[in-house]
């Protein structure tokens, strides 16, 4: 079957001479489902709206095709090429395009081109099938991915259980979990033994040890290289924002929500420290430092002073979700932080349903919580006021089942009910699972099995602590400026 792809190429001439520049007035020219096509075609192309670019390619005649975003061009510029436009009413589909079209996002319209061209490239747009069609090709396009993200993991699942794979494996996971629940589909649930077993063997075999000698400041790969490398970036300003208990897939969900602030994001896997608990693995974001096992007073207050000493050469300010944004707030300050704690909150007060999609109520509830928040205003502002951004979090959750066992007090340091710390001189006064800390040796952490949790036996709730990779895998994300 004929491409919608391969229609545009013809219709445009694509490899022919002349040689020419067509601006996209769609945004489906220029989008990566159509570039790909020309070079599998093996036909020459730069996109740009650089008016000094187009005069450099214009000049030497050695590429044919110039895609750009740009209307009006000067006519030392379409004087050398033929200057070509691609709207609305060239989308290889049938109906009034530009009325139908014109006010949706270029994702939605690649969608919908994909859905028809695989089941009636003929059908004809109305206002009335209009809706419904949207609604088909964005499942398509979920269910596509959602297959692909399957494949790729599979792929992981046969290497060895090593931290690069372990990482990829954390980023492929989140984002299949979030496009499965988005889609209602579980198809997923039969990968989670497996992936399981995989993170298991992966902490039980100490191999995580070795992400820690690769972790470095220009190539962080744990949190605690966080601070380093924004210090090694040397920007202006820098703002750091940390969400508690944001996993991958809590991140995606995240990301489709900025999405209309035309925003670039760098992404980055990254190892919590474990136990994955907060008063251990936040504490080594704001200290920059792994030595976090035997603070006193771990908290918002301890992190506040560690932040400031780590950049005690800039003017630092440590913000709570609920403090004022502003201007004027932010005015004297070069290096920040802004701790916001809604997904850890709305986690553990989340209900969980019988389907297996066990995170839905939990991310319906985060999607309401976004649409009444303040967040991209915040963005915003520090956007404006020249501030680097910077996202990060301290560990994920997973939804666990109590088990019903106790753990004796005196035994423990430090409790949460996915892990707790003992110190390592007691382990043998228990017979739970003991599991050694990278680097660490006065003290060895206590497991539950699988997805329990140490509590009433059957309860369910969003929890985190142990060493899946929903927990131990956490995104690191560079913000860019608006494109």
């Amino acid at each position: 079957m004929v491409s919608w792809q391969f229609r545009i190429f013809t219709q445009f001439n694509f490899g022919d001479k002349p040689p020419k520049i067509i601006s996209d007035i769609t945004g489906v020219m220029s989008s990566p489902a159509f570039t790909a096509f020309i070079k599998e075609n093996e036909v020459s192309y730069s996109l740009t709206d650089s008016i000094p670019d187009m005069l450099s390619i214009t000049g030497k005649k050695e590429i044919p095709i110039i895609i750009t975003n740009l209307i009006d061009l000067p006519d030392f510029i379409t004087n050398k090429y033929e200057h070509r436009q691609f709207t609305f009413v060239d989308i290889p589909l049938n109906g009034q395009l530009h009325s139908l079209l014109g006010n949706q996002p270029v994702k939605a319209i690649i969608q919908l081109l994909d859905y028809c061209y695989k089941n009636d490239p003929h059908i004809v747009l109305t206002q009335a099938n209009l809706p419904d069609l949207l609604l088909q090709s964005e499942q398509n396009a979920g269910l596509f991915q959602i297959n692909e993200l399957i494949s790729q993991i599979k792929l992981v699942l046969t290497k060895e259980a090593e931290y690069k794979p372990v990482l990829q494996l954390g980023k492929l996971l989140g984002e299949l979990i979030y496009l499965s629940h988005k889609h209602n589909i579980s198809s997923f649930l039969d990968l989670m033994p497996v992936i399981d077993t995989y993170s298991e063997k992966f902490v039980l075999t100490e191999k995580m040890n070795d992400a820690f000698f690769a972790s470095l400041s220009g190539n962080p790969v744990t949190v605690d290289k966080i601070l380093h490398n924004i210090k090694s970036e040397k920007k202006d300003k820098s703002a750091l924002l940390c969400f508690d208990c944001m996993g991958w897939a809590e991140w995606f969900l995240l990301k489709d929500f900025l999405l209309d602030m035309n925003l670039s994001f760098e992404e980055s896997e990254l190892f919590a420290l474990l136990p994955t608990v907060t008063s251990i693995s936040r504490s080594a974001i704001f200290q920059g430092s792994r030595d976090v096992y035997n603070i006193k007073t771990p908290g918002r207050a301890y992190e506040e002073k560690t932040f400031a000493s780590f950049f005690s050469e800039r003017e630092t300010k440590f913000f709570n979700s609920s403090d004022s944004i502003t201007d004027d707030s932010l005015l004297g300050y070069d290096c920040i932080s802004i701790l916001f704690t809604f997904f850890d909150d709305i986690a553990h007060a989340a209900q969980i349903p019988a389907n297996g999609l066990e995170k839905l109520f939990y991310f319906d509830a985060i999607n309401s919580y976004l649409k009444s928040s303040n967040i991209k205003q915040v963005i915003e502002t520090l956007l404006q006021n020249g501030f680097a951004l910077y996202f990060c979090s301290d560990h994920g959750s997973i939804v666990a089942t109590g088990n019903g066992q106790r753990i004796e007090k005196y035994l423990i340091d430090n409790f949460a009910k996915r892990a707790c710390l003992i110190p390592a001189t007691s382990s043998e006064l228990t017979e739970l699972r003991k599991v050694n800390i990278p680097f660490v040796s006065d003290k060895v952490m206590i497991l539950p099995e699988g997805r329990e949790m140490f509590t009433y036996k059957g309860k369910q709730e969003i929890n985190h602590g142990g060493i899946t990779v929903e927990e131990m895998v956490v995104p690191y994300i560079k913000i860019g400026n608006h494109e």
